[in-house]
């Protein structure tokens, strides 16, 4: 905006601000602080310390453009953090204001930056200034600066109350002139404004500025003490009170309309009238709201005081009939009031002489006629005329006052066309009913007033409008469309006003059918209103709205990204829609982390896209950061950013399962299972399958590959299932044990914990066998064996515990050897008969399955020899043992050995030539002398004991390391 304004006037107001009164400052920052916030309600922001708030620009930036209705740009930071950008946004305002022609004096950005309370107040007002008080008085063409012609503004609507203001200081202090203001604007607001006590001032001003708020908008600006204070600020005034100058009395408020009432009849037009006789009137106040109407009549001056009778005639409400009786001849001022307010034409003056015949009219011999008394063929803004013949009706001139259908007046034009006629002509402003009113001597016309109706001669519900919604840019032509076929036939009128208020130029054609084309050609910038008017008939929901947008607005163009993580090697889809961004050159880079650019495909395929929306796709080859980088008509839309990748994250893929439990082997034949959950690792699907080391380059590259290498170093067949989206089950069968290895890799790179070594056991491979465990076979004396064969079971260390019989204390020390691999021989003393356990463990697996073996050992049964023979034998029969309890040391034993056929069977590799050993022990373990022979498969052996005490038999029969058989049991040598 560009006003002109008394810059000696406005540099005096800011030397005000600046001064040194401090009651000032306090009830300016209040008010002008209130004034902003009235206007930034808008933008949903709120300043609440104004040396604080406004040094980042923002509030100033949001301000200038509710103000101005304009937009400051976009060279501005949204969200500053800094100062420079904050004292950028500072000087965007002052360049904005010295754009739209406000003279900055004395005031510098750095001063706002700064908060300087003072200087901060004088750029408010100077805003307040050009945007409220200097813009409603721009058409004000009176003398006097700004300051004067807004006191005589506000005088002007003061006048029907007989009041004036001579500054804006002392005279609204006390609330009564506030009160008359807001009457005199909104008759009957404030019916007792003038008997309102100036002691109560306050409550004065705060009664007045709340009805202000109400029913006429005026916002609350000032507090009522700040305006009832003796420092009361004159800036602050002013700015409170230039909200008076375009207020609007809202619907619904308890208001008057003195300009409504209608004062008719020979008591107020004279005509007609003689002394003496009474002078009657009607008082039509129906239409003016709840008030007191008042007639007074003032006399010729000398006269005696004429009295008035007056009342309500009961049939319409509002609607008074009176008179009264003038005595004398000369002027009467007849004085009609409704609340307090003249009603049109008053005072009436009316002149009354003893001289009849110049009294005497007729109005029954005026004639009328013409369609401006019928309404036929009349539309608004059409001459409506009729005639006045009055030549035979006496000595007196018509007076004519028509009511437009809103109680108005409307304005007409009088033209005297020969000695007693008169052609009268208005034009109505609008559709309704008029009232015309003709009066001859003061009395009205036998039909007066003649109600005229003007009505719509066309269906304006029925013209259609297309093409409003259509998208348009400076520089373009739009054609809207106008169907008016099934209106009614009549002129189609348009106006179209553009955002600043003027008049825009347009086309408007029509083929004589019906169809009408507008066109227009914008310059600016916003919403456009067209006014459409068919046949004097405003179309319905009209005025209609055009939003006029930038012919390009890279600010409108959208970018659209899947996902902005991206994956390296996968194809990366973004979408840049300009449909609304107008006519520009769009241009679209992919910077990599080092600025170089990469390759970018547009998809110039989809044919069923719109203009303006287009497809775009690049792969990301290697890992960081890349720059998305768009832009429309030579500026810049965005530069977003984005993080390529690998597309699985190995270090959020997770490997579990019984199946790779180190603690727990595998076992031949069993399946193993485990778990790859791969849902956080990567998006989208994933593919895994099984690695075949033959073909390194597969035909379609997997996202990760599995792969187990058993023992022999051969690759195991896997059974991989997707249980749920990312999640996969493994699983695969031993067919040997020993070591294996499981793989898990992206691309040549092992997963975590990858290679993991898993370890299979082949127990039910494993062979146990021989005497050593069995039931039978074992002699006491002899040791024993069993063989392990571990060979197909894989290599685990060999745990054997053997328990004796009895208590379980005697527990002989297995000997374990591996004459091969895998092979294990083991062996134990038996020297003593019954059952014995034997616990067998490969690894942390028990052969034996937790129930130990069983194996007895047997000894020959003894018999009973009488002590006083000198020869003790003790036969062996069926490997059993038989020998006296108890011997002498002077005897000697014959120990004889026979072979039966049942240990033959069992000990068959044993034959003459091999004959079995058989030991004698003493006490202290030491072995008695023995001299053995034989004769028909007999062995004969005589020992010589040479001490008491318990002695041990042994006997054994074995073949090279591996014994077969062996017993032994105790006797007793005694003196």
């Amino acid at each position: 905006m560009t006003t002109q304004v008394n810059e000696d006037e406005r540099q005096c107001y800011l030397d005000d601000v600046i001064s040194e009164n401090v009651g000032w400052i306090r009830i300016q920052e209040k008010t002008f602080k209130r004034w902003m916030n009235e206007h930034l309600k808008h933008r949903k922001l709120e300043v609440e310390d104004i040396t604080e708030d406004l040094n980042d620009g923002l509030a100033l930036i949001n301000l200038l453009e509710v103000l101005s209705h304009k937009s400051i740009g976009r060279h501005y930071t949204k969200k500053p953090r800094i100062t420079a950008q904050k004292m950028e946004n500072i000087v965007a305002t002052f360049n904005f204001m010295k754009g739209e022609g406000i003279k900055i004096v004395n005031i510098d950005s750095t001063d706002i930056m700064q908060g300087n309370m003072k200087l901060t107040l004088g750029l408010i007002w100077t805003l307040i200034f050009n945007y409220q008080i200097a813009a409603n008085l721009k058409d004000d063409n009176s003398g006097g600066g700004p300051k004067k012609k807004l006191l005589n503004s506000i005088n002007q609507k003061l006048r029907p109350s007989g009041r004036k203001a001579k500054n804006f200081t002392g005279d609204w202090g006390d609330g009564t002139l506030l009160a008359c203001l807001v009457n005199c604007i909104a008759p009957g607001l404030i019916p007792n404004y003038t008997i309102l006590n100036p002691d109560d001032k306050v409550e004065n001003v705060k009664m007045a500025m709340d009805l202000a708020e109400t029913w006429l908008g005026v916002p609350k600006l000032l507090a009522p003490e700040d305006m009832a204070s003796t420092s009361a600020d004159d800036l602050s005034n002013m700015t409170y009170l230039s909200g008076f100058l375009d207020c609007k009395v809202k619907e619904g408020a308890p208001v008057v309309y003195p300009n409504r009432c209608i004062a008719r009849g020979p008591g107020v037009s004279g005509v007609g009238l003689l002394p003496g006789k009474p002078a009657t009137f009607e008082i039509d106040a129906s239409k003016c709201g709840a008030g007191d109407v008042v007639v007074t009549v003032d006399g010729p001056e000398g006269s005696e005081p004429v009295k008035v009778e007056y009342s309500a005639t009961g049939d319409t409400p509002g609607v008074y009939t009176g008179s009264y009786h003038p005595k004398d001849e000369g002027e009467y001022v007849v004085n009609v009031t409704f609340c307090g307010v003249d009603v049109p034409k008053a005072p009436f003056k009316v002149k009354i002489y003893n001289d009849g015949p110049r009294n005497k009219v007729d109005p029954k011999k005026v004639k009328v006629e013409g369609p401006g008394l019928t309404g036929d063929m009349i539309l608004p803004e059409e001459n409506a005329w009729f005639k006045i013949n009055y030549i035979e009706a006496g000595p007196a001139e018509p007076k004519v006052e028509i009511v437009g259908p809103d109680s108005q007046p409307v304005a007409f034009n009088i033209e005297q066309d020969g000695k007693g006629e008169q052609y009268v002509s208005y034009k109505p402003p609008k559709f309704g009913m008029y009232n015309v009113a003709i009066n001859f001597g003061g009395m009205p016309l036998p039909n007066s007033p003649y109600k005229v109706k003007i009505s719509p001669k066309v269906d304006a519900s029925r013209v259609k409008v297309a093409g409003l919604a259509q998208i348009v840019r400076i520089g373009d032509s739009p054609v809207f469309n106008i169907d008016t076929t099934t209106a009614g036939e009549g002129k189609m009128e348009a106006q179209v006003v553009s955002p600043s208020g003027k008049l825009l130029k347009f086309v408007l054609d029509d083929d004589d059918k019906g169809h009408h084309t507008l066109k227009i050609n914008p310059s600016e910038v916003g919403t456009h209103t067209i006014s459409l008017v068919y046949g004097k008939v405003p179309v319905p929901h009209g005025p209609f709205s055009v939003k006029v947008r930038p012919e390009c607005e890279p600010d409108k163009v959208k970018v659209s990204i899947e996902n902005n993580m991206l994956r390296i090697g996968q194809l990366t889809k973004f979408k840049v829609d300009s449909t609304e961004a107008g006519n520009g050159d769009l241009k679209v880079r992919i910077l990599d982390n080092l600025g170089n650019e990469v390759d970018v495909e547009h998809d110039q395929n989809d044919y069923e896209a719109p203009s303006g929306m287009d497809s775009f796709c690049f792969i990301p080859k290697k890992e960081g950061e890349y720059t998305v980088d768009v832009t429309y008509g030579g500026e810049p839309v965005t530069e977003q950013k984005l993080i390529a990748e690998p597309r699985l994250k190995l270090d959020k893929l997770n490997i579990f399962g019984d199946g790779l439990n180190s603690n727990k082997p595998l076992k031949v034949g069993e399946e193993c299972k485990m778990t790859i959950d791969a849902s956080r690792a990567m998006t989208g699907d994933i593919v895994i399958r099984e690695k075949d080391p033959s073909k390194m380059n597969q035909d379609s590259p997997a996202d990760l590959e599995l792969l187990v290498i058993g023992p022999d170093g051969r690759p195991v067949t896997l059974e991989i299932e997707e249980s749920e989206a990312g999640v996969f089950k493994v699983a695969f069968t031993p067919d040997k044990a020993g070591d294996y290895l499981f793989v898990a890799e992206h691309e040549g790179v092992a997963a975590p914990k990858c290679p993991i070594p898993l370890k299979a056991r082949g127990l039910k491979s494993v062979k146990v066998y021989g005497p050593g465990i069995q039931p039978t076979g074992n002699l006491c004396g002899f040791d024993t064996h069993f063989i392990v064969d571990a060979r197909e079971a894989g290599e685990e260390q060999l745990h054997v515990e053997i328990v004796g019989p009895g208590t379980g204390e005697f527990k002989p020390m297995p000997t374990i050897t591996e004459p091969k691999k895998g092979l294990f021989n083991i062996k134990y003393d038996v020297s003593l008969h019954n059952n014995y356990g034997v616990n067998v463990k490969y690894g942390a697996d028990s052969l034996n399955q937790g129930k130990p073996y069983k194996p007895k050992v047997h000894t020959h049964s003894v018999g009973t020899f009488p002590s006083t023979r000198r020869r003790v034998e003790i036969q062996i029969t069926h490997m059993s043992l038989e020998a006296p309890s108890t011997c002498s040391v002077d005897d000697y034993i014959d120990i004889r050995l026979k072979y039966a056929q049942r240990f033959k069977t069992m000990a068959k590799v044993c034959g003459p030539s091999q004959p079995p050993t058989v030991k004698v022990i003493g006490p202290a373990r030491k072995m008695v002398d023995t001299k053995t022979s034989v004769q028909d498969s007999v062995y004969k052996v005589r020992a010589s004991p040479v001490e008491t005490g318990p002695h041990k038999v042994v006997v054994r029969c074995s073949d090279s390391d591996l014994v077969y058989g062996s017993f032994s049991n105790m006797f007793e040598i005694t003196k």
